[in-house]
């Protein structure tokens, strides 16, 4: 059989190189195509199932056949058969059946006699999946057996396609109801696939069970002991399962279980991207070309839509280090970026950007239940279930419809680029010491990232010039310090000549009587003056004399205590110059002997480079 997948994948490639389209994925006016395809596979799947079946029962004749003429079967032996009225053919299998196991049958339970009598006198010819008649003759015999019992010894098998209770015979179904009495009694024994295909349609339907919770508890618990029991074939069973689970939690709004089935992040992230989208061109006076209810509402906050970029992309750009040392920057220029896509977009292709990923939001015919045998007593009434923001089931005259926000199903690799090509241009742009390689790009994608990243530095720049703040209470100090520098600079001459032309503060004049008059009608004010001694500022530490190397008594103070561990901040006070005047001042008079700067910054601490200890010792030993 051709792979109709990748005939349709051809098609919708060369539809997307004539259109110029910008994006792979598929979209909304891609469906009819892919419906039509989907449902040619669909046939040429049964097409080749129902061969292959057909020789398959041929073949199985013909070894009955040859088995019946090499040992014929005893009148004793031969066991009733709910076919034998409709299906010679599947007498003849059970004859053959009896013949190879040699067993002599025990007498048939009134029970199984009595549910024998609901097919009316034979199994109806319509057993495939879907028929109606099928799926009420098992409801009405289950219901009838559900709180039967049987210790049957069974060897033997049973596999069959959407097996039911009149698809066995009675050997077949007393070794059912005995190995469904053990597992209600909590043991889970290993048995045919089939058996334990019946059992869950039993709990589905609500056969031996309280429908609701508990026996979506049941349906659970079971699948978990029989993959314990039989990895194999519990794996198997558990591919139906997981999706019959949801589908019974959703028919019966069981909300606890919906709340555990939860979001599916990859759709959230593309909800989310959604939002920010249609936002934004409301905010540019456009409109989504295809509207998406899920979608309306405010816009997303910056660090939302970041995450949801890293989570709906192939690139993981959360986890990039640039990103996680400077998320603000990246998260900035990701949303410049996104917003300028959703734009050009807009403008110039025929699908929206996000839509362009991910695909449009769907709406599809839902079947409950799928390839279950289930049998529905009266139509479900109308209602509308929600599996998180992005996904809802809903009930419209007895049909259900399932919508998805969006129909992605793994992360995108074009998204993936663009957050690529933002992390790759900003390191270039910043000379980040960690580069990426270069992915190759489209040329309108680089000139948007590269326009992002410039209107965001400059930003940048802007807040930081705008952020500069002057705190007066530290003037005081940065006037202390400036004398300080200022007096260290002077000479010795200068200094005598600073001296000698200071002005002598006057003496305080005589205090004079005041009128009486004129103290009555002012308060008095007090006048502060201030001596010289108070305008002095701080001498340095020690009065030592300087050293060879040129340092002052400060500098020489302040080398010794970081050499002992000492931070800097206990070392100089608040009326001493600035830690970074004095490390300067230190590392420009001992290049000329080091050779190096030996002091550096380790943040905002000075500290000294462990390879010049040595020489800076020399230097204060003189």
């Amino acid at each position: 059989m051709p792979n109709i997948d990748d005939i349709i994948e051809q098609l919708l490639n060369d539809r997307r190189l004539k259109e110029g389209a910008a994006f792979s994925s598929r979209t909304y006016s891609d469906q009819p195509l892919i419906e039509r395809g989907s449902d040619l596979k669909a046939r040429m799947e049964r097409r080749d199932k129902e061969r292959a079946e057909r020789r398959q029962r041929e073949a199985e004749r013909r070894r009955r056949r040859a088995q019946r003429k090499a040992s014929p079967t005893p009148e004793g032996n031969r066991q009733r058969n709910p076919y034998a009225s409709q299906n010679p053919l599947a007498y003849a299998a059970q004859q053959a059946f009896d013949m190879m196991t040699n067993q002599v049958f025990s007498p048939v339970p009134e029970r199984i006699r009595e549910m024998r009598r609901l097919e009316k006198g034979g199994a109806p010819l319509s057993l495939s999946y879907g028929s109606s008649a099928a799926a009420a003759l098992f409801y009405a015999q289950g219901t009838l057996m559900a709180d039967y019992e049987d210790d049957y010894e069974f060897h033997g098998s049973f596999n069959q396609y959407y097996p039911t209770y009149a698809a066995m015979t009675d050997h077949q179904l007393r070794g059912y109801f005995a190995w469904r009495s053990d597992v209600r009694a909590g043991t889970v024994d290993t048995a045919p696939l089939s058996f334990a295909f019946v059992y869950v349609y039993e709990l589905i339907n609500g056969i031996g069970t309280t429908p609701g919770a508990m026996a979506l508890s049941e349906l659970r618990a079971f699948g978990e002991a029989f993959q314990a029991a039989d990895p194999v074939h519990g794996s198997q069973l558990l591919n139906y399962l997981r999706r019959w689970l949801m589908d019974y939690a959703v028919y019966h709004d069981i909300k606890d279980a919906l709340q555990a089935v939860g979001d599916n992040p990859l759709r959230t992230a593309v909800l989310t991207l959604q939002r920010a989208e249609h936002a934004h061109l409301r905010a540019q006076k456009r409109q989504p070309r295809i509207d998406n209810a899920a979608a309306n509402g405010e816009s997303p906050m910056a660090s939302e839509l970041f995450q949801a970029l890293g989570s709906a992309a192939s690139y993981h750009i959360c986890d990039s280090r640039l990103a996680k040392e400077d998320p603000a920057l990246v998260s900035q220029v990701c949303e410049r970026v996104f917003n300028a896509l959703v734009m050009h977009c807009s403008k110039r292709r025929k699908t929206d950007f996000v839509e362009g990923l991910f695909g449009y939001a769907v709406r599809v015919p839902y079947t409950m239940f799928s390839a279950a045998v289930f049998y529905e007593q009266e139509r479900h009434p109308d209602c509308t279930v929600s599996l998180g923001a992005q996904e809802q089931f809903i009930c419209k005259d007895g049909r259900w419809w399932h919508l998805l926000a969006s129909d992605a199903r793994e992360r995108n690799s074009e998204l993936g680029l663009i957050l690529h090509t933002v992390d790759f241009e900003l390191r270039q742009r910043l000379a980040y010491n960690y580069p990426l390689k270069e992915r190759k790009a489209p040329k309108y994608l680089k000139k948007i990232v590269r326009d992002a990243i410039d209107a965001c530095l400059a930003e940048r720049e802007e807040a930081e010039r705008r952020r500069i703040v002057i705190d007066r209470s530290k003037l005081s100090g940065i006037r202390a310090a400036a004398a300080v520098t200022q007096e260290a600079l002077l000479t010795d001459e200068e200094r005598d000549i600073a001296q000698a032309e200071a002005p002598q503060p006057p003496s305080p004049p005589a205090p004079q009587a005041m009128p009486a008059e004129v103290r009555d009608e002012a308060p008095a004010k007090s006048i502060t003056t201030i001596s010289p001694a108070a305008t002095s500022f701080a001498v340095p530490k020690q009065a030592d004399q300087p050293n060879p190397a040129g340092l002052t008594p400060l500098e020489s103070h302040l080398l010794q205590g970081l050499m002992a561990g000492t931070p800097a901040t206990e070392l100089l006070s608040p009326t001493d110059p600035f830690a970074s005047v004095v490390v300067d001042s230190i590392n420009e008079k001992l290049f000329d002997l080091i050779g190096d700067a030996c002091i550096e910054f380790d943040g905002d601490e000075p500290r000294i480079i462990e390879d010049y200890l040595d020489d800076i010792r020399k230097v204060l030993a003189g």
